[in-house]
């Protein structure tokens, strides 16, 4: 990987992401370019692959973790860039054809502790007040 590469991905991720992630995107990119140049049945530049990933994959999937109030709450311990790799696993799975519901699919993975802490909560609070009356 040249140091134009890894410039071009911290640039283009907007600093959401640490050098030493930048790897792991450069093999997303480099599998995006292998099927782009499939499809098209011609050489894809790194950069033109980086931009339609950045369009395609990555930024529906980030747009969601910013968005998306379940992530956000079901995610509050995590990075940006962990959460980001398990829903890109999850969309990779079903060949990014549907990364909406990669996205559901992750929220519901990871909700069931906030529902358990927000009942937990609720339930100190019923308890409180039985204690009042």
């Amino acid at each position: 990987m040249k140091a134009s590469d890894v410039s071009l991905i911290l640039t283009t991720t907007q600093g959401l992401f640490s050098e030493t992630e930048v790897p792991q995107l450069y093999v997303e990119i480099q599998e995006h370019r292998n099927q782009l140049e499939n499809e098209l049945g011609r050489t894809v530049s790194f950069e033109d692959a980086v931009y339609s990933w950045m369009e395609n994959i990555y930024s529906p999937i980030m747009n969601e973790i910013l968005d998306d109030v379940r992530i956000r709450l079901a995610s509050q311990d995590r990075k940006i860039s962990e959460i980001y790799f398990e829903i890109y696993e999850i969309a990779q799975k079903n060949g990014f054809r549907n990364i909406p519901l990669a996205i559901q699919a992750y929220a519901r993975q990871n909700s069931s502790s906030i529902v358990h802490m927000l009942e937990s909560l609720l339930h100190l609070g019923r308890r409180n007040i039985a204690s009042i009356a």
